[in-house]
Parts: C-alpha cells; structure tokens; sequence
C-alpha cells in the first residue's frame, strides 16, 4: 500500500510537469517579443534571456514536445501499474486510461495553457531558467530530432518573411485592441503603400495647372497670384509644354513692396522634372534634398502632363491639408433631392442612401466613388466621363492623376417618379 501511495504521487508529480511543459510552450508561441526586446533595453536580464531561448525557437519546441511525451508516457505507465494493482488487469487498464485522459486534459493541458495564454511574458521570465536548464539535458536527444525534422522538411520554402499584406493584417489587429486609435492606423499603412504609389497617381493634370508665360507683365502675375491663391505659379516659355521655372507669390509681394522694378524672367527659380513612372517617395526624397517643392510631369514624348508639389506627397500619408485660405469642401454634398455632388474619397454606398436609391456593386468589392468609376470604366478617368447606372447618372467633372476629385451623381427620371409614388 505504501509502494502504491508512492506511485500516485509519482502521478500528480508528472501531472505537474506535464502542465509545465504545455503552459511553457503556449508561453513562449504567444509572447510578444517587442515587448520583451523593450524589457531587455531597459535592463531586465531574463527577457534577455527569453529572447535568446527564443532565437533558436526549434531546439526550444523540440525540449518542449520531447520532455512533454516522456513525461505523459511515464504517468500514464505508473497510472495503470496503480489501477491494475488497485482494481485488477482489465479493469484497472480501463480506469487508468479514463483518469489519465481525464486528468492531463484538465491540469496537463487546457488549465495551464489558458494560465500561460493570458500573460505569456510574466510566465516566460519566470520559467526561462528552467527550460534553459532542460534544453542543455535533453540537448542529445533535441539535436537528433532536429536534424530528422530539417531533413524531412529540407525542400520546404522558407516563409519566415512577413509580407506587407501580412503586416497591414498585424496593424489592423492591434487597432481593434485598442493598442492604437484609427488615425494611427492609416498613417501607418499609408507609409507602408508610400513607396509604391507612382507620381502618376497624384499629380494635377495639365487641363488644371494654373500657370503663366515668361513674356507676361508682373501686373498679369500679380493678379494670377491673387485670384488662384497659390504661392507658385509654373512659368513657361511659349507653351505649356515648355514650363521653365516656377515664381514664387513671396518674391513677387518682396520686390513690389521695395519698389524694385522686374521681369517675370528675373524671379523664375528652377524646377525639377520627373517622369510619370517616378516613385512619390523618390520625388519627396529629392524635394528634401534640392529645397524645391513642385515638380514637372512629363510623358513619354517629354510634354508637360502635369505638375505635382510636396503637398500632393504629403496629403498621400495624412490625407487633405488644408489651409487659412481654402474652402473646406464636404464628401458628399446635396444639391437637390436629385442631384448629389461627391468627393472621389467619399463613400459610394453613403452617396446612394443619400439618394434614397438601391445600390448593386456588381463586382466591385471596395467602397470609394474613385474606385467604382474606375471599375466601371475599365480605365483611368477623365474629365467629362460619365457613368451610367441602373437608377443614376455619374458625371466626373476633375480628377488628379488617376483619382476622380469631384463628380456629380444625377438620379434618373424613372427612379425619381418611383421615389415620388413611395412617398
């Protein structure tokens, strides 16, 4: 009876370990390892340790599974010793397997990994000694199974590398757990995307451009400057295809308060020219560089397409920027009970319920207006476009770049009578 006594704490004893492994590699599966790195900088020696246990992750899940099986084995041998000694052979086997399954799915398994599941980092210093201890003894046996495993798995692709998309997925993760707000959020991804938006993307198409010629008085300068708004005026010799400077309102205000007399040649800075393939991030790299803020954007045959300025970049990663002297213009603003003007930014499914029509997206899987005049179109839009749909009528009146910037929505004749007769 003693020798039995001794065999059942044998049990709970394995039982334990058996717990400690599982809650040890749920523990270190779920840490957050910035979290320990920001630790380890602020000088706490065992989530150094951590991460080091964590550097070769193989060896540690390979002391893990091995230490875990050896340990469930073993209690489960001594358990059915203790139900056959106890109960009798056949018995005993049935009692044994039934206690056993029982008993490490409880303490073995789900209570230590839910344990270990809800604070990985407190559990992970406070073991981080003992798994070290264990990988060094059991380091023969984990060396043999780790080179089975690479063997087995030698053809495999290596996939360790987080992809952008992957890492968007992370960000919007940690948002809805409130570790950072929606803002935050955007800003974050719109920098990752920043590299891959080309300058064809977000420039002013050059129907738009306010610009004046070289020949021209400074009194015609003047009074662009003071009708545009803009602190930079694009000058060009001749044609707008042969833009060859910018003038800037500053210098322009500067000489007429001193009553200095100039030409528009004598104010003109230069201007840099990019072709239409050119990264943002790339342009904004060289506007940091060369202090000029506005750009050329040439064709393939080296005509003017349009311009783009550092304020174009910068809306790209921060959204609209608006200053004392803009009008700020709403998404979606009704004209009449028929008649909707819209931002490309606005939001199509908002546009329609604003005009009380169904709205079939076919195919189109996003939200924006931009984005569904693009799909139906097939192509980048234009000024004049016009799409037709079931119940309304687009009509895109500017874009920049590729973007529709503002566009008309028109309900038809038929879905206004089929309103009229609801009410």
């Amino acid at each position: 009876m003693d020798l039995t006594l001794l065999y059942a704490v044998a049990i709970v004893v394995l039982i334990g370990c058996s717990a400690f492994f599982s809650m040890s590699e749920t523990a270190f599966t779920s840490v957050n390892q910035i979290r320990l790195k920001k630790m380890a900088n602020e000088g706490d020696v065992k989530a150094e340790r951590t991460l080091r246990i964590l550097e070769d992750y193989d060896r540690f899940l390979t002391t893990v599974l091995v230490g875990n099986n050896l340990v469930n084995i073993a209690g489960t041998s001594l358990a059915t010793l203790v139900f056959s000694l106890l109960l009798g052979a056949e018995t005993g086997a049935v009692a044994s397997t039934v206690f056993m399954t029982v008993a490490v799915l409880i303490f073995g398994e789900i209570t230590p990994k839910s344990i270990a599941k809800s604070r990985p980092e407190k559990v992970c210093i406070r073991i981080c000694g003992v798994i070290r201890a264990l990988e060094i003894i059991l380091s023969p046996i984990s060396w043999l199974f780790s080179k089975m495993t690479k063997f087995i798995s030698r053809n495999q692709p290596d996939n360790d590398t987080m992809t952008e998309d992957e890492l968007e997925v992370m960000i919007d993760e940690i948002e809805s757990d409130g570790v950072i707000d929606k803002d935050e959020s955007e800003l974050i991804k719109s920098a990752m995307r920043f590299d891959d938006v080309q300058v064809s993307e977000v420039y002013l198409p050059r129907m738009d451009i306010v610009a004046i010629d070289v020949s021209s008085s400074p009194e015609e300068l003047g009074n662009l400057i003071a009708s545009s708004g803009y602190s930079r005026i694009p000058v060009y010799d001749k044609s707008i295809d042969n833009i060859i400077g910018v003038a800037y309102a500053k210098e322009f205000y500067t000489n007429n308060f001193l009553g200095v007399k100039f030409s528009i040649k004598d104010i003109v800075k230069p201007v840099k020219y990019v072709p239409e393939t050119m990264s943002i991030a790339t342009i904004l790299k060289d506007f940091q560089k060369s202090k000029i803020h506005m750009a050329v954007v040439l064709d393939s045959y080296g005509g003017t397409m349009g311009i783009v300025t550092m304020e174009d970049l910068l809306e790209e990663l921060v959204g609209d920027i608006w200053d004392e002297s803009d009008e700020v213009q709403q998404e979606i603003v009704k004209v009449s009970d028929d008649t909707i003007n819209a931002k490309g930014v606005a939001n199509i499914y908002d546009v329609m319920e604003a005009l009380e029509l169904k709205f079939d997206p076919e195919e189109y899987e996003d939200y924006s207006v931009t984005g569904y005049i693009v799909y139906k179109l097939g192509r980048g839009p234009v000024r004049g476009d016009v799409i037709e749909m079931p119940d309304a009528t687009i009509t895109v009146r500017s874009v920049k770049g590729r973007r529709v910037m503002e566009c008309v929505f028109q309900k038809r004749e038929h879905a206004q009578e089929e309103s009229e007769e609801s009410d």
